[in-house]
């Protein structure tokens, strides 16, 4: 028999692990001003629209979909599946007070399951030309691990599937693409020794950022996801 202060639950210590891979066919849309390159306004609306419209869903598995910081991810039902020779496309809409409209196709095909489409809006009356942001410079390889968390959850784990943005801590420039994070895991060589990074990842109509200073090659880093948390 054990003693009573030394008994534990059987289910003490106990991760419930949820990934957020379910959607395989998966688009982020990245919507910015494109006169400075800033994220696209609070206001702005997207649309989607088409024959498979109704096939397609936030990557948190909602069918409200919108933007966070001008940034959403958007996928096909997992029971639709694009086929080398029937690829899936759809038209996303968007629309914000003192822009013009901008409309693009999105197309999921069979041998691409992640994209970044990239939508820069003109002002109203603007005959400027979209600013071009150049890629950032190349370093050596860093591996990065995120973990989700719950708030209210302590036995919940969470290894997100997601597209990763990122710019160097405390600046205004407009975050950049990092890469695709695969169940929490992303290896990337746009990351400087010495330098601070924010992270940014969008899920479920919410952005989650988290910050780290580079100065080794491996980190594991923990991310609030309330939206993942929803179950």
């Amino acid at each position: 028999m054990c003693i009573l202060s030394a008994c534990k639950k059987p289910t003490e210590n106990i991760k419930i692990v949820i990934d957020t891979d379910v959607i395989k066919y998966t688009a982020m849309i990245n919507v910015t001003d494109g006169q400075d390159g800033s994220p696209a306004p609070a206001n702005s609306t997207i649309t989607i629209s088409g024959n498979a419209a109704s096939n397609i869903y936030e990557l948190s598995g909602k069918k409200n979909i919108q933007l966070s910081a001008g940034m959403v991810t958007i996928g096909l039902h997992p029971s639709i599946a694009p086929t080398a020779d029937q690829p899936i496309s759809v038209i996303a809409e968007i629309n914000a007070p003192g822009y013009n409209k901008e409309s693009r196709q999105i197309t999921f095909s069979a041998e691409k399951k992640q994209q970044v489409v990239n939508i820069q809006l003109t002002r109203t009356g603007s005959t400027a030309p979209p600013v071009v942001t150049p890629p950032p410079p190349v370093y050596n390889n860093v591996s990065l691990t995120f973990t989700g968390r719950c708030p209210n959850r302590t036995d919940v784990e969470i290894r997100p599937s997601v597209y990763v943005y990122f710019r160097a801590a405390g600046s205004n420039a407009a975050f950049q693409y990092l890469g695709y994070m695969d169940k929490g895991n992303i290896s990337t060589n746009l990351l400087a020794q010495n330098a601070s990074y924010d992270f940014q990842i969008v899920f479920g109509g919410e952005t989650y950022k988290v910050n780290q200073k580079i100065d080794q090659t491996a980190y594991n880093l923990t991310i609030d996801m309330p939206a993942a948390c929803n179950f």
